[in-house]
């Protein structure tokens, strides 16, 4: 009898991984054609801020997804939800101006002109927004997320770290880090 028992539970385990693959989700792809639409957390349309699908599609690109402009012809769709709120103030130095260089000096002499902003010991309140960006990619025409990643990021406005370019490839680089594994919670960015 223990021997038989002993065979069952053998075949079983041996038949686990079929049966385990059979039963969970679709695994993440490896690559394909991706189109990316960027929607508010109340799930309107964010057409303030192309920077966030410019840098989800780059950062797809670099793990084999060719960028799709129109979700009809791709086969997988991602959709970045984009929250952004105001959650304080903090304060930050001010800069005297951008800087900037221009050819030539005066009367005839050869050279350029650099301008290197200084601060100036200043500081300044400037709005703190606690930003959140979530990326689902979907079979085109299912319902069913196949892969999910967000991050998540506070940092003062206006500043060199708070411009839309920057955090949107801070929070896409740490979103798509661990691709294809799965995460459960939200990434926490400095």
């Amino acid at each position: 009898m223990n021997k038989v028992f002993a065979s069952i539970a053998a075949a079983a385990l041996l038949l686990t991984p079929t049966w385990g693959g059979a039963l969970s989700a679709a695994a993440p792809p490896s690559g394909g054609t991706i189109s990316i639409e960027l929607k508010g957390a109340d799930g309107e349309a964010a057409a303030s801020s192309p920077s966030f699908v410019n840098a989800v599609g780059d950062a797809l690109a670099q793990r084999g997804f060719t960028i799709l402009p129109d979700p009809g012809h791709a086969a997988y769709v991602g959709e970045l939800i984009l929250s952004r709120v105001d959650v304080g103030t903090g304060s930050a130095k001010v800069r005297t101006g951008p800087a900037d260089a221009s050819p030539g000096g005066a009367l005839g002499s050869v050279g350029a002109g650099v301008s290197i902003p200084l601060s100036t010991g200043k500081s300044t309140l400037v709005p703190l927004q606690r930003t959140q960006l979530e990326l689902r990619i979907r079979k085109r025409g299912e319902d069913g997320v196949v892969w999910h990643g967000a991050a998540m990021t506070v940092r003062a406005a206006g500043t060199r770290t708070g411009v839309d370019e920057v955090v949107a490839s801070d929070l896409c680089a740490a979103i798509l880090r661990g691709y294809p594994a799965d995460f459960e919670g939200v990434v926490a960015v400095p």
